[in-house]
């Protein structure tokens, strides 16, 4: 009787287990953006554990999120240095015009989400294939653009868990694995198709 309670295989377990990821990946995913530098190579692992593992309910997140990070943190760190800067240089310009110029606040927050779906696509793309930082950058910006009512989506996604996680706090627990397997219902098929071209 207890050994069938303790079966891993039973349902309970299975789902404890895909939480107790969520919780993994997402904490793993927050320490190791401290740096906003590393954000990308975060990201990156993030989202490659997330679809790799959380989604299939295979073990072994955590180690496929550090063999990703390492592996991808050089690219990963110089892409999100230069997509970073311009967004918060794109940040301080909406903020500055938001009182005063409401539509040349609204025309700088449309201009953003150019580099912004780029950035969505850039660190799932950069899981998934072996690029150079150039390549990475012109890719991401052609797969944001083919796929704009996904990357619209996909930043709307973002910006929700990151409103949420700022107003409750708690969110910030689980919101970036979700966020990442939220993602990866658009980005998994788009990358499928162009792998098999």
């Amino acid at each position: 009787m207890m050994a069938s309670i303790f079966n891993p295989d039973l349902l309970f377990w299975r789902i404890m287990a895909r939480l107790a990821d969520v919780l993994a990946l997402s904490l793993m995913w927050l320490f190791s953006s401290l740096p906003v530098f590393t954000v990308g190579a975060a990201t990156a692992a993030l989202y490659n554990a997330a679809v790799r593992h959380v989604r299939t309910g295979k073990s072994g997140a955590a180690m496929c999120y550090l063999r990703t990070f390492k592996a991808e943190f050089l690219t990963a760190a110089a892409a999100a240095v230069l997509f970073i800067v311009p967004l918060v240089c794109f940040g301080y310009a909406i903020g500055m015009f938001w009182e005063t110029q409401k539509a040349v606040a609204a025309a700088l927050a449309i201009l953003c989400l150019v580099p912004l779906g780029a950035f969505c696509w850039m660190f799932p793309l950069l899981s998934r294939f072996e690029m150079k930082l150039g390549e990475l950058l012109v890719t991401a910006m052609q797969f944001s653009l083919a796929k704009l009512p996904a990357t619209l989506l996909c930043i709307a996604f973002a910006a929700a868990s990151v409103i949420l996680s700022d107003m409750l706090l708690y969110p910030m627990l689980f919101m970036p694995c979700i966020t990442a397997l939220f993602w990866s219902l658009f980005m998994e098929p788009a990358f499928k198709k162009a792998s098999e071209k």
